[in-house]
């Protein structure tokens, strides 16, 4: 008897204190602060500070160690002349080395080994590409794979477009809350992503043919035009 007695008790207890929370809870949504979500952004073309050339060798022989000997000594007389033009070693990078086999007409026996190599060469001055695809030329490359202009030391202007697409993002947030009649408050959270771009030139390309000949005469110009440079906030605010 006493048993059920309590067993009644809590039961009672657990109802009361159910009922007494369920007010609380949906008073609590009700309170919700409002919030509004906007997203800001900025843009500015920047000259490129940085360009990537890539020049390559493809030297075919009828055995692999020849093809890659050959190879070797043109990629090697390359760097040592592009060294010699005041590049660093930090800014040579060999990439996309690769050796393939040729079959006869009948593809079952192999007649010779190709050999292609590319190294990757990281220049700020913009006036030493047509002196580096001529001392590359000079050495024996014959590919010229193309290049690539990108910003890399723009972290002063990319802080200033934060800045100023933070700017545009709260006034898009101000006007928005003062038309819906509130006012805008703090800031609960800010995404930023940022875009820095890069573009490659099809200048070397249509050199290939004539790389073996190069001279800087016949070098057309390099212009580097420019990079767009963004970044995009988005931003939530509570509204008063």
């Amino acid at each position: 008897m006493k048993y059920r007695f309590l067993k009644a008790l809590t039961l009672t207890v657990l109802l009361a204190t159910a009922s007494a929370a369920a007010p609380a809870v949906t008073e609590a949504a009700e309170q919700a602060p409002s919030v509004i979500n906007v997203t800001g952004y900025a843009e500015q073309q920047v000259a490129p500070d940085t360009a990537y050339i890539t020049i390559g060798m493809e030297s075919t022989a009828s055995n692999a160690q020849k093809a890659r000997s050959d190879n070797n000594l043109v990629m090697n007389q390359v760097a040592n002349a592009v060294k010699a033009l005041g590049v660093t070693k930090d800014d040579l990078k060999t990439t996309n080395f690769n050796m393939t086999p040729n079959y006869d007409t009948n593809g079952r026996k192999i007649v010779s080994y190709t050999v292609t190599n590319n190294l990757r060469i990281r220049v700020s001055d913009f006036d030493l590409i047509p002196r580096i695809i001529e001392k590359a030329g000079q050495a024996g490359a014959n590919r010229v794979m193309g290049m690539t202009f990108t910003n890399e030391h723009a972290d002063t202007i990319k802080n200033n477009l934060i800045k100023e697409a933070v700017h545009n993002g709260r006034s898009a947030a101000e006007a928005a809350a003062t038309a819906a009649g509130g006012q805008l408050g703090k800031v609960k959270e800010i995404n930023i992503s940022g875009r820095t771009p890069s573009y490659s030139s099809v200048y070397a390309g249509a050199m290939n043919a004539r790389l073996m000949k190069a001279e800087s005469a016949d070098m057309a110009p390099v212009e580097a035009g420019t990079n767009t440079l963004s970044e995009t906030v988005s931003m939530t605010f509570y509204i008063q």
